[in-house]
């Protein structure tokens, strides 16, 4: 998860808390938060969005916003750094101290959140879930995004082979005469160079071109599921937060309308098509209330 604001830092830390095991997590930026960002049953999170270290006296204040008689795990975050005064008191009080980074990764500081975070050390980054990138049939994990120029290797590869045959004009080692002979060596390079530029750029994305003969067809296909790629099942989409489809279903009951849940899901870090998932999904849940 990207971070570009302390509402997407908390709400990060959350998806986080969810998976290393306090599956009700949850983050309500903007709203009355008492020193305590996040909630779940059994432990409570603080998240810093600054630049500058986390001292003893913000740890302090998390401790004191604890619920009297509260034994839940108290877990900090920060996207900076901890003082040395913040790491002993944090060690005295058994508080859980992370390091966040802008693309959502999370690092343990203490050895109380090495112990929170060794729960779940499979998986690197928790998905919508909260939950671990499955293996494949065969047993490797899907390989990790390398980039743009990566993934869009056919499609430059094809490119230029397409112009390729265009640089070849004019070379005097290569067309040597006769010009019926250098006809047929520019058309047959031509030909080759648009063969293998077309069957790159048939075949990005995951699509496979099929061949079948009697009468001879060529037809694309698209691969559509990822796990076709590494032979497991495909998984259904994640379904979308309860609390959030929960508060937008209330702020359209209310007459509010859907401009105001969209903000609402806005400001929390919510993007656009998951915004028209949950907004969907308010609305069929109000449409069934009220029929009761």
């Amino acid at each position: 998860m990207r971070i570009s604001s302390w509402q997407q830092a908390e709400h990060n830390a959350a998806r986080w808390m969810r998976h290393w095991g306090y599956a009700d997590a949850v983050a309500r930026p903007g709203g009355p938060d008492a020193g305590i960002d996040i909630r779940a049953r059994g432990a409570l999170g603080q998240v810093k969005y600054q630049a500058a270290q986390a001292g003893r006296p913000e740890l302090q204040r998390f401790v004191g916003a604890r619920p009297k008689g509260s034994a839940a795990q108290l877990i900090f975050f920060t996207g900076s750094d901890y003082t040395t005064t913040a790491l002993a008191y944090a060690q005295e009080w058994d508080i859980a101290l992370f390091r966040y980074r802008l693309d959502g990764t999370m690092t343990p500081a203490n050895d109380t959140a090495r112990r929170v975070h060794r729960r779940t050390a499979a998986a690197r980054v928790p998905g919508p879930a909260a939950a671990p990138p499955a293996a494949g049939r065969s047993g490797r994990a899907p390989a990790p995004d390398r980039g743009f120029w990566w993934r869009n290797r056919r499609v430059v590869a094809g490119v230029l082979l397409l112009m390729a045959p265009l640089g070849s004009i004019g070379d005097e080692e290569t067309y040597t005469g006769p010009p019926a002979l250098d006809v047929l060596k520019f058309v047959g390079i031509l030909a080759a160079c648009w063969l293998a530029g077309a069957y790159l750029l048939a075949t990005r994305g995951g699509r496979r071109v099929r061949v079948s003969t009697g009468p001879l067809r060529v037809r694309l296909a698209r691969d559509r599921t990822p796990s076709n790629r590494t032979g497991g099942p495909s998984a259904p989409p994640a379904p979308p937060p309860e609390e959030l489809v929960a508060e937008a279903a209330r702020l359209l009951a209310a007459g509010r309308g859907q401009g105001a849940a969209d903000r609402m899901l806005r400001e929390r870090g919510t993007g656009f098509l998951e915004r028209g998932r949950i907004l969907g999904e308010a609305r069929k849940r109000n449409k069934v209330s009220g029929r009761r």
